[in-house]
């Protein structure tokens, strides 16, 4: 488990959720670690996941970062999605809408209190189409987000599929990679969501500002 702002990344790779639940948690992260059991244990057998922002240090415990503002995001699915359709939830815990419901038509209904969809700390969104470096491209990158902010710099996600193809020995994640601070004056997370051509199985990285992607990857 990372400790308070361990700038070594945390790893996890998950098939897509198994059950015939209409909602199907692919991947989460919070402050730098994995929490994607701890979302579909949530979820359970419900089709909906209710999350309150501000109560996440208690709800996704123990806290990886206390004091520290953190970034929630979720890779997930409804079960009647395109096969190459995936859904992002990124929040930071001080973001609005306060409360998040991931349901169908859920979500939309929470947003009526006059909030958008997306705002410079907050997005839901659905994803279409994976990032690829072409038809012979082995990785296909599913969401980038570095701090509140979803990356989709192509020269970016290029050095990203270069180095899980094995071509790259190291990567530091620091704004100077990432591009413009998104976040400026916080200590940011980061979190790469991908997975080989020809595999279902979705890989999860997270970790803080100025660590290293040096970890090794399941290419099945």
């Amino acid at each position: 488990m990372l400790t308070h702002l361990d700038p070594i990344p945390s790893y996890e790779e998950s098939q897509a959720a198994p059950r015939p639940n209409a909602l199907q948690i692919l991947g989460a992260t919070w402050g730098g670690v994995t929490v994607t059991a701890d979302l579909i244990s949530l979820v359970g057998d419900s089709d909906r996941l209710v999350l309150e922002l501000r109560k996440l240090h208690t709800t996704l415990k123990p806290d990886p970062a206390p004091g520290k503002v953190k970034v929630l995001t979720v890779l997930y699915r409804f079960d009647d999605d395109g096969d190459l359709e995936t859904r992002l939830l990124v929040a930071a815990e001080d973001s609005q809408p306060s409360k998040v419901v991931l349901a169908r038509g859920g979500h939309a209904a929470a947003q009526q209190q006059q909030q958008p969809h997306s705002t410079t700390r907050f997005m839901n969104a659905k994803l279409e189409r994976p990032w690829r470096a072409g038809p012979q491209g082995e990785v296909e990158i599913l969401a980038l987000v570095y701090g509140p902010k979803r990356i989709e710099t192509s020269s970016v996600l290029s050095v990203l599929g270069n180095y899980f193809e094995g071509r790259w020995g190291q990567v530091r994640m620091t704004n100077a990679f990432f591009g413009p601070d998104p976040w400026p004056y916080k200590v940011k997370s980061w979190t790469v969501y991908f997975r080989f051509v020809g595999s279902k199985r979705v890989q999860v990285v997270t970790g803080w500002e100025d660590g290293a992607l040096e970890v090794p990857w399941s290419r099945h």
